[in-house]
């Protein structure tokens, strides 16, 4: 319960009102000229939930373009308007539903290839300048009062696209069992999708009943989920290259079979279906991942562990860069290189062998 403090002064000025409330277990203050915005403001924040967040908050894109029309400076003005034409997945969130992972998930989508820009990504300055101005605006929800942490506080501003991936931070094979084993369906098939086919978490969410062909044997990516897990959308792929066809084992064909005998779907519907039977998202993906993590015993590891599984499994058999990177998607080879190059065995042992023999 909120309450209001009347602080009078002595030296003639007006008196102001100090409104308090609790949000999340945490006080909050603000002072006031009239009781009145006082009482407002307690009422605006008691409609907060418990978690903080608020019941009817506006969607982000609103906020941002209260933001643009407030902004101090030419400057300013600009950075904000630009992170309004690439909010991507975030632009129909609500400001309190916006999650660390679903701000992960744009920044990638930012540096390998924007769907509403041609495919074209940004450069690693352009994106930490977003995620900063991003930020400040969560920041400034904050500190109003309307949420209580900034979602954009756990995500590094360095892109993890062409991060590279060290052969220490790829799962092993018992790994992977032990998260299937760990998992209840339709998660468990989801997994083993995921390991075998290296497709995004947007991507496996978007393939539909049809998507899978069995006498090919293989899985047509040509679209992926719009992120709302309550109804069934689509969207582009992040890119022109992202649109590909996989080759499946035998083991995930029977898996998927299975699922679908145990469900009547049709074929333009969605493939695997969340809970209440909504569509999944890459955020619930992710969400879901890490209860199943937990219980198998996987620390320091994402749903995009088990697309680095799988183009490992590939480089390890002996796969070119040009079939990992048409397996996985990415733009270029040089964004696979950058990625994966040190996963490629036999480099060190062909190195020593030039020179042994030219000496």
């Amino acid at each position: 319960m909120g309450s209001i403090q009347r602080r009078t002064y002595t030296e003639g000025k007006a008196p102001r009102y100090v409104a308090r409330v609790r949000v999340g277990g945490k006080e909050i203050s603000k002072s006031f000229a009239k009781q009145g915005d006082a009482r407002e403001w307690i009422r605006q924040r008691e409609g907060l939930s418990p978690t903080g967040t608020r019941m009817d908050n506006r969607m982000l894109s609103v906020v941002l373009k209260s933001h643009i029309e407030q902004s101090a400076t030419a400057s300013t003005r600009g950075v904000r308007t630009h992170l309004a034409a690439n909010l991507g997945n975030l632009e129909y969130k609500k400001l309190a539903d916006v999650t660390a992972d679903d701000v992960r998930e744009w920044r990638a989508t930012l540096a390998e290839g924007r769907p509403w820009a041609d495919g074209k990504p940004l450069s690693n300055s352009s994106i930490r300048t977003l995620l900063g101005t991003l930020s400040a605006l969560f920041n400034d929800a904050v500190a109003q009062g309307q949420l209580v942490r900034n979602p954009v506080s756990h995500v590094r501003r360095r892109s993890p696209a062409n991060q590279a991936v060290e052969p220490h931070q790829v799962l092993k094979v018992e790994q992977v069992r032990s998260l299937i084993d760990a998992a209840d369906e339709p998660y468990a098939t989801m997994i083993e999708f995921g390991a075998t086919s290296g497709l995004r978490a947007g991507e496996l969410a978007g393939l539909r009943v049809r998507s899978i062909d069995f006498d090919r044997r293989v899985v047509d990516v040509t679209e992926q989920a719009d992120g709302h897990h309550t109804a069934f959308g689509w969207r582009a792929l992040k890119s022109e290259k992202s649109r590909r066809t996989v080759p499946l084992p035998d083991s995930t064909l029977d898996a998927v079979r299975a699922h679908l005998d145990r469900h009547d779907y049709e074929s333009h519907t969605p493939l695997f279906r969340a809970a209440q039977g909504g569509q999944w998202s890459s955020a619930h993906v992710a969400k879901v991942w890490r209860g199943v993590a937990a219980d198998a015993g996987v620390e320091n590891h994402s749903w995009h562990s088990l697309r680095h599984f799988y183009a490992s499994a590939l480089i390890q058999s002996g796969a070119s860069v040009t079939t990992v990177q048409q397996r996985l998607g990415h733009a270029s080879p040089m964004v696979t290189l950058a990625v994966y190059s040190h996963l490629w065995p036999g480099e060190d042992a062909k190195t020593r062998a030039v020179f042994d023999n030219l000496l």
